[in-house]
């Protein structure tokens, strides 16, 4: 099934100032100050994917450049804005620079539920009053997972990147944990060091495995609607 929303930017704020240049030697780097956003190699793709909190796997059509074409943007609002605001100011300069028309559909995909396992969950609730921080390291082919005052929803959002499924919490579970996940993860998921994939260690659990015993969760294989962001159309912006 799809169904299809046409996506209106009428109302969304705008930056005071902002400068959108080509850039010939990429980057990838998002810099977010109280008032200003700068961009530094970005695809217009990657672009997207911030200013509109989706996955790469959420965004779809586009002009042939969509991934190959890099671009630096640096912007300032003119007062503090929040994570929130900042993104939908970049939504509109997306519309107005590049000329860009989108539309959302749902459809149904292949998905991971989040579901509590068989002997209950393992998380543990933040009580130390830390703020919410993930960090992510991968030494000698295992990788770590901590988090502080996480919620569950959280945890399925960054598990996309190991799985590349949409998570789907179905829990039930409030509140917010501290948790630490300790895994091996696929060969295709492991590192690049100075252009070499790091090797991956022949001891350990696979991710679906340390959810299980770690977390006391489970990642059950499903189907599920996810809504896709459609580029319909979009030009290089000229730059300034």
């Amino acid at each position: 099934m799809v169904a299809t929303l046409m996506w209106c930017q009428a109302q969304s704020p705008a930056f005071e100032v902002a400068s959108v240049k080509v850039n010939r030697s990429q980057g990838g780097r998002i810099r977010r100050d109280p008032g200003r956003l700068d961009i530094t190699g970005m695809t217009l793709r990657a672009m997207v994917r911030y200013a509109y909190d989706v996955r790469d796997i959420q965004v779809s059509g586009g002009p042939a450049w969509l991934d190959s074409d890099y671009w630096d943007i640096a912007a300032t609002a003119g007062r503090e804005v929040t994570d929130d605001e900042r993104k939908k100011m970049l939504q509109a300069l997306l519309t107005e620079r590049f000329k860009m028309t989108i539309h959302r559909e749902t459809k149904e995909l292949p998905v991971y539920a989040l579901v509590v396992a068989k002997n209950g969950s393992k998380l543990k609730p933040n009580t130390e009053g830390k703020q919410e921080r993930i960090m992510l390291n991968a030494k000698a082919g295992l990788f770590t997972m901590m988090g502080d005052d996480v919620t569950v929803p959280k945890i399925a959002e960054v598990l996309f990147g190991q799985v590349k499924r949409i998570v789907i919490d179905r829990t039930g579970i409030e509140g917010s944990f501290d948790f630490k996940l300790e895994w091996v993860p696929d060969a295709t998921n492991m590192p690049s060091i100075n252009g070499a994939k790091m090797e991956a260690s022949t001891e350990g659990p696979s991710i679906f495995t340390a959810v299980q015993e770690q977390l006391g969760l489970k990642l059950e294989s499903t189907k599920g609607l996810v809504e896709i962001l459609v580029i319909e159309r979009a030009e290089k912006a000229v730059e300034n």
